[in-house]
C-alpha cells in the first residue's frame, strides 16, 4: 500500500474558534488506518503489526506506535499486554448510538441558544449558513460536511453550557466520530446540500425569533437525516445490512423499506 499521508491545510478562520496545530504524522496515519477499519478493510480481531504498518505507510515505527494509541482512544483498537494491538469490533449499531448521543446533546444546545441567544454566536451561525449556501452548487460534499460540523459546534458554544461543549468535544476526539467522516457519507447531491442548508437556515431564524421548539424541530430534522444517510452510506461501504428504523424504535418490526440491503 502506498503512503496515503496528506499535507495539512492552513486556512484562516475569522471567528474566535480554537486554532489547531498542523496535523502530525501520527495523526495522519491514525486517520488513514482508522478509515480502513471503519470501511471494513481491516477486520475485527486483526492484529496490527508495527513493522508492517511502518512499511505500508513509509514511516518509522515511532509514529505508528503513537497512531495506534490514538486509535485506542477512539475505541477502534485494543492494546493487549504482551500481545500487541488488535482491531476492535465496530458495529453500525454502535455508530448509530454515537450519532444519537451527539444529536441529543446538540438539541439541548439549540434549545438553550434559542431561549437566550448570544449575539456573537448568532452572527457566527449566520456566516456558517452563508458558507453552506455558497457550497450548495460546488459539488464538494466533504467541504460541505466540514462547514456543517462547524455550524453545529457554533450552536453548542452558543448554548452557554460549557459542560455540553466539553462533552461534544470529547465525542469528537475520543470516539470514532471524526474517523467515519474521512470519506464522503452525505451531501453528495445538490438537492441534499440544499435541504441541509435550508434546515440550518431555519434553525438560525428560529433562534433569532427566540423560538426553542421551532429551532429544535429544524435542527433535529437536519441531524436525523444526516445520521440516516451516513449510516446508509456506511452500510454500503462495509457490505452490511442495517435496520434504520431500529435506531429510534428498537422494538418495532422493521418494514421492508427501512432496511439497507447490500448486494
Amino acid at each position: 500500500m502506498a503512503p496515503l499521508l496528506r499535507a495539512p491545510t492552513s486556512r484562516g478562520d475569522d471567528d474566535s474558534e480554537r486554532k489547531f496545530a498542523a496535523r502530525t504524522i501520527p495523526d495522519q496515519v491514525a486517520d488513514e488506518l482508522g478509515a480502513e477499519i471503519v470501511a471494513g478493510r481491516r477486520k475485527a480481531g486483526e492484529r496490527l503489526v508495527e513493522l508492517d504498518l511502518a512499511r505500508d505507510f513509509g514511516v518509522s515505527r515511532g509514529p505508528i506506535r503513537e497512531a495506534i494509541r490514538i486509535l485506542e482512544r477512539r475505541r477502534l483498537v485494543e492494546l493487549l499486554p504482551r500481545r500487541g494491538a488488535y482491531v476492535r469490533p465496530l458495529s453500525l449499531k454502535s455508530i448509530a448510538d454515537l450519532f444519537n448521543v451527539r444529536m441529543a446533546l446538540s438539541l439541548l444546545a439549540v434549545r438553550a441558544m434559542a431561549t437566550s441567544p448570544i449575539e456573537s454566536y448568532v452572527e457566527t451561525l449566520a456566516r456558517r449558513c452563508a458558507e453552506l449556501n455558497e457550497l450548495v452548487e460546488t459539488g464538494d460534499p466533504m467541504a460541505f460536511a466540514r462547514v456543517t460540523t462547524r455550524a453545529v459546534k457554533t450552536v453548542a458554544r452558543g448554548s452557554g453550557n460549557e459542560l455540553l461543549v466539553e462533552l461534544l468535544t470529547d465525542l469528537a476526539n475520543q470516539t470514532v466520530w471524526t474517523t467515519i467522516w474521512k470519506s464522503p457519507l452525505d451531501y453528495q447531491t445538490r438537492d441534499l446540500r440544499r435541504l441541509a442548508t435550508d434546515l440550518m437556515t431555519s434553525t438560525l431564524e428560529s433562534i433569532k425569533r427566540r423560538d426553542p421548539e421551532a429551532a429544535v424541530a429544524s435542527h433535529g430534522k437536519l441531524l436525523e437525516e444526516d445520521r440516516d444517510r451516513a449510516l446508509a452510506s456506511l452500510s454500503q461501504l462495509r457490505g452490511e445490512a442495517f435496520d434504520l428504523r431500529a435506531i429510534s424504535q428498537p422494538d418495532a418490526r422493521p418494514a421492508p423499506d427501512d432496511i439497507v440491503r447490500v448486494g
